[in-house]
């Protein structure tokens, strides 16, 4: 009877016995990279030079897309002047005075509010400076003057504005989770209940904890605007609601909701801290603070720099938090650069535009993520080399 052999014949050497058993192994997630990634990678940088509703067939249109996008500009504001006595003007409570004017009602009691009076600079128009066609991206001061950063979609650049303002919430983030894993990588009492505690946000679905930080956030019956004021401390802010809140509002829900997975790779990390470092730093006399500072500190680099690099990459991606809580407002203030693709790609149907959206976010993760790795060398240590990365 014969018999039926499955695998490499047995003229070849065991080197290609092992070769042709590899590229078996990894044959299907290449062909899964190639049709699932790939492929729609290639297909959107052609899409993004063309205009396509989905409905009809692509329009070729050159680099209209990414004119319209990264195309900016910087005007100066001046401040208005007064035509009749040539004096800069200023503005105090809702009109529009000279300068001399605005010293003398500066710090007075406006009869209509009963507040003090505050005067500010009353700059030119913005959409009075800006080139055709654009509108305001971004406002700043330099040296006492006073510029605008106009652009063709300032609500793209807006977006990558509000969505790297959130990223400040990682290094906070990365703190408490290190020292929450120091403390629970003590022999303490019900460290395991614990750490389930702290790691159960991460499995929790979005749709669901992004409801109960509203519920957490709501200005009228919110737990959290009563702790505070049982605290004695007067809140009035409508946190979801207020322009200037919601983004430090979102950050706390994000640092929240990432803690436990941060803590658990932490602890992982802290596992694989020689024990022998630890013994030799005590026999050498080193207090707690040397002992963390020059041993557990260098030994946490590593997962210190993964967490980092791959927070900033998620942090860029976020979607469904403010969409859900905030649907990006008030305003614009809490839409997220992702958002803002999604609208243009779903919403609007203008798939070309949203591809060179989609790659311009792309390129700005790629180029943090090279600076994190090129400023790794200076602070991470790897034991294998005995020295920095």
């Amino acid at each position: 009877m014969a018999r039926y052999r499955i695998g490499p014949e047995r003229g070849l050497t065991l080197r290609q016995r092992e070769a042709i058993w590899g590229y078996l192994f990894v044959a299907l997630p290449m062909f899964g990279f190639v049709v699932f990634a790939a492929g729609p990678l290639i297909a959107s940088i052609i899409l993004s030079f063309a205009q396509w509703d989905l409905l009809r067939d692509p329009q070729w249109v050159g680099f209209d897309n990414w004119n319209s996008l990264l195309t900016l500009t910087v005007q100066h504001l001046p401040q208005e002047i007064d035509e009749t006595t040539g004096e800069p003007l200023f503005l105090c409570a809702r009109e529009k005075v000279p300068q001399s004017r605005a010293r003398e009602m500066e710090g007075q009691i406006d009869p209509r509010t009963g507040g003090v009076i505050d005067c500010a600079p009353r700059y030119v128009r913005e959409r009075d400076m800006l080139p055709q066609g654009y509108r305001t991206a971004l406002e700043f001061s330099l040296l006492n003057r006073r510029y605008v950063i106009g652009s063709r979609d300032p609500v793209f650049w807006e977006g990558l504005y509000n969505t790297s303002y959130m990223l400040l919430g990682i290094p906070i983030s990365l703190a408490i989770a290190l020292l929450l894993a120091i403390a629970l990588n003590q022999k303490i009492r019900g460290k395991a209940i614990y750490r389930m505690l702290y790691y159960l946000p991460v499995i929790l679905p979005v749709a669901a904890t992004s409801l109960i930080w509203m519920w957490i956030y709501n200005p009228e019956f919110g737990i959290l605007n009563y702790a505070l004021n049982e605290l004695g401390i007067p809140v009035t802010s409508k946190w979801l609601q207020d322009r200037h809140a919601v983004k430090p509002a979102l950050m706390i829900m994000g640092i929240w909701g990432g803690l436990g997975y941060q803590m658990l790779i932490f602890l992982a990390g802290l596992q694989g801290v020689p024990t022998h470092l630890y013994e030799a730093a005590k026999i050498d006399g080193a207090g707690v603070w040397a002992r963390f500072r020059f041993v557990t500190w260098p030994g946490l680099t590593p997962t210190t720099f993964f967490l980092l690099v791959t927070g900033m990459i998620g942090g860029f991606q976020v979607f469904a938090q403010p969409y859900i809580m905030t649907a990006g407002g008030p305003y614009t203030s809490s839409t997220t650069v992702v958002m803002v693709i999604w609208r243009n790609a779903f919403r609007d149907l203008q798939m070309g535009y949203a591809s060179a959206q989609a790659w311009v976010l792309g390129a700005v993760i790629m180029l943090i993520t090279l600076v994190n790795f090129l400023l790794a060398k200076r602070w991470v240590y790897l034991e294998t080399e005995g020295a920095r990365a």
